[in-house]
């Protein structure tokens, strides 16, 4: 099972998912890939992404460890791609309820060798597309490295649509691609089939059913919060 979980709803799972994502997040991105200009705190990495808008599926084994982890965040407010990598898209900024931001796709490559990598993937993938449908979202919004795409989403079926060409990011030897990932029935089915995958990855907590996601917006007047609200 795959955790989906935020702020709101950490405290229905053991262990404490969220600071286990985020300390995973550290070792791979920070003590093993050496990433610059990047927030840390007592060994987690974290960004301005990381918030009260946030939702995370993470996947643990049966002892509590984090495998892997990734992350969701709204387009109605202002995301990663609209914000940090504007020259990806060249096209409009997608900015609705119905169109949510992926990113931030980790997984622990010490506790997992080569071969166990995959179905940890497999599974993160199709809770995206399975949450997705509960939310009833058109599609995700994100970017990657070329490889990455071909070996998590393009590998489990997923046909994305590609928002731009290959470019290379300033101040590295790293290029990467921006894509929409569309969700729907079909999408779905042939997902499902390439991974195998077919019953309910997602795990919402002790108790817990899945529950719809509030739209984030910024609020300028006491208006908008009373409309809000």
């Amino acid at each position: 099972m795959i955790d989906c979980v935020s702020i709101a709803t950490n405290h229905h799972f053991p262990g404490n998912p969220l600071l286990g994502q985020h300390r995973l997040r550290y070792r791979e991105v920070i003590q093993k890939e050496k990433w610059g200009n990047i927030y840390t705190v007592d060994g987690m990495e974290f960004d301005q992404y990381d918030n009260l808008a946030t939702e995370y599926y993470v996947a643990r084994n049966s002892s509590g460890d984090v495998l892997g982890v990734t992350r969701s965040y709204p387009t109605t407010i202002p995301y990663m791609l609209s914000e940090a990598f504007k020259f990806l898209i060249t096209q409009n900024f997608p900015h609705s309820p119905k169109v949510v931001e992926a990113s931030r796709l980790v997984l622990d490559r010490t506790l997992l060798s080569k071969e166990q990598r995959q179905p940890v993937i497999d599974g993160l993938v199709v809770a995206y597309m399975e949450r997705g449908l509960q939310r009833g979202i058109d599609c995700y919004v994100g970017f990657m490295l070329p490889k990455i795409w071909a070996s998590t989403f393009v590998r489990a079926g997923w046909d994305v649509q590609w928002l731009g060409p290959e470019i290379l990011l300033p101040g590295t030897t790293d290029i990467v691609r921006a894509a929409l990932m569309p969700v729907s029935e079909k999408m779905n089915k042939k997902v499902r089939e390439t991974t195998g995958l077919y019953g309910d990855v997602l795990n919402y907590g002790e108790g817990q059913k899945p529950r719809s996601a509030s739209i984030a917006m910024y609020s300028q007047t006491g208006d908008d919060i009373r409309r809000a609200a």
